[in-house]
């Protein structure tokens, strides 16, 4: 959702030549007007005295895949990651940042040993769904439980797309963008969602096993033999 002055013209100027644009607020001067790309970097707040905020260097490039204003003049924007870039050097910051960077190239290994390991860190993805619908007894559809994704993707984008899920673990997230080897990233994923098919299957085990009262016997009174 974009609401803030200096974020509409910017994005109004990325979208100029669409229908719906306020024309007003398009600068048709910006060498970025019309582009539909902008580029997106992970900002860590520090916890400290100092109140300073850090950057990350390494970004993603994202494309407006479809948009809505509001008649507020809000505007609600849906985008796709495109590519990934480092920052080489901030041209200006205000009013909002400019930058020089280069596009970041993916060593992308290719054959049946990396397909295999994409379809192993799929499947645990698959698992960790149904485990946290089945703990949480939440109402999805199969749509929610199989993910097209999950079978369309090649493995540099389901490495991606895996990742998106972490969005409660800003950092980790970050990590995993900025490794260049998709095999290598595949395999972080992995052991992140083993060690979460793990805890699942045994907090459910231990649900289950609550709600039925415990093993055979167990909490029961001892019959008297007398």
């Amino acid at each position: 959702m974009i609401f803030e002055a200096r974020y509409r013209v910017l994005f109004n100027t990325l979208l100029a030549g669409s229908a719906g644009v306020e024309d007003g607020l398009v600068q048709a001067d910006s060498p970025f007007c019309g582009s539909r790309r902008f580029g997106m970097c992970y900002v860590e707040s520090r916890s400290d005295s100092s109140g300073a905020s850090r950057m990350a260097s390494v970004g993603t490039t994202l494309e407006i895949v479809d948009f809505a204003h509001v008649q507020d003049g809000r505007i609600f924007i849906t985008s796709k990651g495109r590519e990934r870039f480092r920052i080489l050097n901030i041209v200006r910051d205000r009013p909002v940042m400019i930058a020089e960077v280069e596009e970041l190239e993916e060593d992308e290994a290719a054959g049946e040993e990396v397909a295999g390991l994409a379809r192993e860190v799929a499947d645990l993805l698959r698992s960790t769904i149904r485990l946290n619908v089945k703990l949480n007894n939440i109402d999805a559809s199969e749509d929610q439980l199989e993910p097209e994704e999950l079978a369309g993707l090649g493995a540099r984008d389901l490495s991606y797309w895996i990742a998106s899920f972490f969005s409660d673990i800003k950092v980790l997230q970050q990590s995993l963008l900025e490794e260049d080897s998709t095999v290598k990233r595949l395999n972080r994923e992995k052991e992140i969602l083993s060690d979460t098919v793990r805890y699942y299957s045994a907090t459910v085990a231990l649900k289950s096993l609550s709600s039925s009262g415990g093993p055979a016997g167990a909490g029961d009174k001892v019959p008297d033999d007398k």
